[in-house]
């Protein structure tokens, strides 16, 4: 990754919003990929009147990671997770061909230990301990709390696989009412592809006679522009 990495770097000293604060010192070939590079250079993103540096968002990839992204296809164990409280960490959804999904992980599942380690908490040593291990590690054992069954130990391998970006379609019926209810995960994947689901999905809500629409878009990263029109 050493010349991946020094073109990350080239890059940034044109094109980094806070380009003229970064050091010449900086090493690049240091670092184990171009997204550890944009992780570090980070810091240097001072702005007057804040105290911290302000950048938390920029990253960099691979082009054939990004064009596995794009595509809709992800690399990781296939769930995803939120803070229900201070230290109550559940799953928020599941994507349906993960491998999370084939080990019949679902929706709600209270996480309370990964890879025996049951320190599960809102503060930062244990976020990002927490993010590497769910979204980023090759695998993770991951001990959950089930509603109404006994608690189970579960090893996950990442793998990859096609995400659902439509995750979910209902319709219900509320006195002489009918509300569509659109679960819009993400604006990525084979546009022909999702454009037709799009299409088979609101053929249906028509046939229906839906009074209202309902598009939950709470986990939704962003995409392509085309697929929001």
């Amino acid at each position: 990754n050493t010349q991946i990495n020094k073109e990350a770097w080239d890059y940034a000293k044109e094109i980094y919003l806070w380009n003229n604060n970064l050091p010449s010192s900086f090493n690049a070939a240091s670092y184990s990929d171009p997204n550890a590079v944009m992780e570090a250079i980070r810091k240097y993103s001072i702005e007057p009147g804040f105290t911290n540096p302000v950048d938390r968002w920029s990253f960099g990839i691979k082009k054939s990671e990004w064009d596995d992204l794009s595509s809709g296809i992800g690399s990781d164990l296939g769930l995803n997770i939120f803070f229900r409280s201070e230290n109550d960490l559940r799953v928020s959804y599941v994507e349906p061909a993960s491998p999370a999904a084939a080990a019949g992980i679902k929706r709600s599942w209270r996480i309370i230990s990964i890879n025996n380690n049951t320190s599960i908490q809102t503060v930062n040593a244990s976020i990002s301990r927490i993010q590497n291990a769910i979204f980023s590690s090759s695998s993770a054992t991951i001990g959950f709390k089930r509603p109404g069954n006994a608690d189970t130990t579960i090893t996950l391998t990442a793998a990859s696989y096609q995400e659902k970006p439509v995750y979910l379609d209902s319709i219900y019926t509320v006195g002489d009412k009918k509300a569509g209810y659109l679960v819009y995960n993400s604006f990525l994947g084979n546009m022909d592809n999702v454009k037709s689901i799009f299409s088979t999905v609101f053929n249906h809500f028509s046939n229906e006679g839906i009074n209202d629409l309902i598009v939950d878009l709470r986990y939704n990263g962003g995409g392509y522009v085309e697929l929001q029109n």
